[in-house]
């Protein structure tokens, strides 16, 4: 059996661990739904599927206010890199550390904002 990680190696592993995702939930109530409800989205506006998780990117459907039975196909939190993060802005920033959620609705798949989405049966 090899030797254990120490020091700088073991910190090193955690961190990637942590940024692949690859670390388990901490508990069953953390693990993702099957299926999503569209929540927070106002009267006559529409949630953007988009092709890429990030606002600016191609917008590849609408879903309505209160749509339920999207199909959770996984979520993430992208990182910019660290030269990127240095020139952002403020705003930038903000935005960049929001959860996006690659979900199926009516037969097409794409991305849409975590915030606006709630665990459905």
């Amino acid at each position: 059996m090899g030797k254990p990680f120490t020091g700088r190696a073991a910190a090193f592993f955690v961190c990637v661990v942590i940024a692949s995702g690859l670390a388990p939930p901490a508990s069953a109530e953390d693990a993702m739904p099957p299926y999503f409800a569209v929540t927070g989205v106002p009267a006559g506006d529409v949630l953007n599927m988009r092709d890429v998780p990030h606002g600016d990117s191609k917008k590849l459907g609408a879903i309505p206010p209160g749509e339920r039975g999207l199909k959770n196909l996984g979520c993430l939190r992208p990182e910019p890199s660290l030269d990127r993060w240095l020139t952002m802005t403020e705003d930038e920033r903000k935005n960049a550390k929001l959860e996006w959620c690659r979900v199926e609705y009516h037969g097409k798949q794409g991305w849409v904002a975590a915030r606006f989405l709630t665990p459905d049966k």
